[in-house]
């Protein structure tokens, strides 16, 4: 980087807009930026009461609504708050089948068929890892 570079980044930095704007085309770039002290303690938080809602379990039966726990939902449907009902529970889950080891679906255990209704009125049903679902609460 050339000395006028380096002073108009200084310049531009004063700004708060443009250091926002700067901020985000670096994390675009993937340059990571540093994470504050403070957010790293709310994540380490929130992390740990993910994992411990995650490993709460519940039994679901046949017939049974349920919806997403707050915080797990890792797929597009249903949308948290929006019940679903309980197909099937499977005794061995079936493995997703996606190859990519960094995928979040990457031998994700799916043992929970549920059924929701889409948006232009057809029922669907799915297969869900239940560790993420909880009994509906209207």
């Amino acid at each position: 980087m050339t000395e006028i570079e380096k002073l108009e980044l200084a310049k531009a930095l004063r700004d708060p807009l443009k250091k926002e704007l700067l901020r985000k085309i670096v994390e675009a770039e993937g340059d990571p930026v540093p994470v504050s002290k403070e957010a790293a303690e709310v994540t380490a938080t929130k992390l740990k009461e993910f994992l411990t809602s995650f490993d709460t379990r519940h039994s679901f039966e046949k017939g049974m609504l349920v919806e997403w726990k707050p915080g797990l939902q890792n797929k597009k449907k249903p949308r948290y708050g929006e019940p679903g009902i309980v197909v099937e529970v499977l005794g061995v889950p079936v493995l997703g089948q996606t190859d990519e080891s960094g995928s979040a679906y990457f031998r994700e255990p799916l043992d929970l068929i549920v059924g929701f209704i889409e948006d232009d009125g057809d029922f669907v049903v799915f297969h869900y890892d239940q560790r993420r679902f909880k009994p509906y609460q209207s």
